[in-house]
């Protein structure tokens, strides 16, 4: 497969057990219950060489697209179509870098439900188009109702602006409350009763979507001559203040749109941090982005069902490599 010395199945195999696990706990797990003997430098290439190539399909799309203004087709019909996104860092080439964290869920009639995710070290605008292109094949275009739900983070609404402009935007609710805590314990100290009913006086204030009375509870408080509760409290306010446009949960609520961005936060956790960040891990952005690429399609689906299409093709692509490099040398 792909010019190594293995078959399609054990390729397959190998690369499927490598997304799950460490590289030589998959060799280890792939001898004992398969009997497969393999090396972890083989199964680590295999791996790369999948994700690298699945990478390059989608940089040859996204391109295509936009030489030829075209959107990508639709393969599901789609009555919501639902988007999360978040980051999360990981040690990368020697320090911590942000891994982007996206996924689509779409709704069709009659309850079927469809996930797609992707995890990249790009910049916003990559990643923004690569989230917009999934989002566009679940259904997004002919959507009814289409949501795009984050935390307070500025760079995700600056995305979410410029590729989800017709979303409803929610800014989560339970970072709200994180934020709201926050500023509680700078006042009335941790875990106080006072600051857990003042905390929870705000956020139902929020939940029931009067923005403007929760300001004015936050405002009431007297920071005096503290500079960090002058701190917090302005922090709160502005946080406040910016998402205001984004915190109209009982409208969510009655549209059945979730109010918290939970889903992604779980990706965030067992597609990158449960392979990615155990004891001692430290990648190559190259390596990384190859194995998250191959894991994302692994958790939704689509290798299982794409397994067959690309497996020609990625031995041309491979062997053409190959060639390219030794005719540099």
């Amino acid at each position: 497969m792909a010019g190594y010395p293995l078959t399609p199945r054990v390729g397959k195999l190998a690369v499927e057990e490598a997304v799950e696990r460490p590289y030589q706990q998959t060799v280890d797990h792939l001898a004992g219950s398969h009997g497969i003997r393999l090396g972890k430098e083989l199964v680590e290439n295999v791996v790369e060489t999948v994700g690298q190539w699945w990478l390059e399909q989608d940089r040859q799309d996204y391109q295509s697209a936009r030489d030829h203004c075209v959107c990508p087709a639709s393969e599901q019909h789609a009555e919501r179509c639902l988007v999360f996104a978040d980051g999360v860092m990981v040690h990368s080439d020697g320090a911590w870098r942000e891994t982007r964290v996206g996924t689509v869920r779409s709704e069709g009639v009659g309850g079927l439900t469809f996930k797609s995710s992707i995890a990249l070290m790009s910049d916003t605008e990559q990643f923004g188009q690569q989230l917009w292109r999934n989002a566009c094949r679940l259904g997004l275009r002919g959507a009814s109702v289409t949501a795009f739900i984050a935390d307070g983070s500025h760079w995700l609404w600056n995305l979410a602006d410029r590729h989800f402009g017709r979303a409803v935007k929610i800014v989560d609710f339970w970072h709200v409350c994180e934020h709201v805590s926050k500023c509680s314990r700078a006042f009335f100290g941790e875990g106080s009763d006072e600051g857990r009913s003042w905390s929870l006086a705000v956020c139902g204030t929020l939940r029931a979507g009067r923005v403007d009375d929760a300001l004015a509870q936050v405002e009431r408080l007297h920071p005096r001559s503290s500079k960090l509760r002058r701190e917090e409290k302005h922090e709160l306010v502005t946080y406040l203040r910016n998402n205001r446009d984004r915190m109209d949960y009982p409208l969510y609520e009655a549209m059945g749109l979730p109010i918290g961005s939970g889903e992604v936060e779980a990706q965030c956790k067992t597609l990158v941090q449960q392979r990615c960040k155990q004891a001692g891990m430290r990648w190559q952005r190259s390596g990384l982005e190859s194995l998250l690429r191959v894991r994302c399609a692994v958790r939704d689906g689509r290798y299982e069902r794409d397994f067959g299409r690309w497996r020609g093709n990625l031995t041309a692509w491979h062997m053409a490599g190959k060639r390219r490099r030794a005719a540099a040398a």
